[in-house]
């Protein structure tokens, strides 16, 4: 039997059933535990619980690092504190809910199993301009969490 390929002018989901289920294990099951852990160790691991390495940038600057305040934001969504997540870490609260939509959308695949591929308007295209745009979106938000002087 061969596949049935989707439509190739699907707007947001191309899905299709593939002759085998090791094919859709092994294109979504990764994608599902890389975006399902960092949610698993926010909902079940208190931040005081966590093995933690003190950031080295802070001990030697006095200022928090590009990547210091995602943990207590993750955590803080995870409770459902979603004010203080916003205030603490505005990028994290963006992370946490790609992470979120990545886990349901391949744990849905896979318990379909039917094979997902995004659609036209779901696709991301990595450029040299992407990796830039997402560079500044970490220097906005570490320059708002030293403009507020969050640590």
């Amino acid at each position: 039997m061969k596949n049935s390929r989707p439509p190739t002018n699907a707007l947001f989901c191309k899905r299709w059933r593939p002759d085998s289920f090791w094919d859709v294990l092994g294109f979504h099951l990764p994608f599902f535990l890389v975006s399902g852990l960092p949610l698993l160790i926010a909902h079940t691991i208190r931040l005081n619980e966590l093995p933690l390495v003190p950031c080295l940038f802070i001990q030697y600057s006095g200022l928090p690092c590009p990547f210091c305040g995602y943990t207590r934001s993750f955590q803080a969504m995870a409770d459902g504190n979603f004010v203080y997540a916003l205030n603490n870490c505005p990028l994290s609260c963006v992370l946490y809910l790609a992470c979120l939509f990545m886990f349901i959308w391949n744990g849905a695949a896979i318990f379909s199993g039917m094979r997902f591929e995004r659609g036209r308007f779901l696709r991301v295209i990595l450029k040299q301009r992407t990796w830039f745009f997402l560079l500044c979106l970490v220097l906005m938000n570490w320059g708002y969490r030293l403009m507020f002087g969050l640590r």
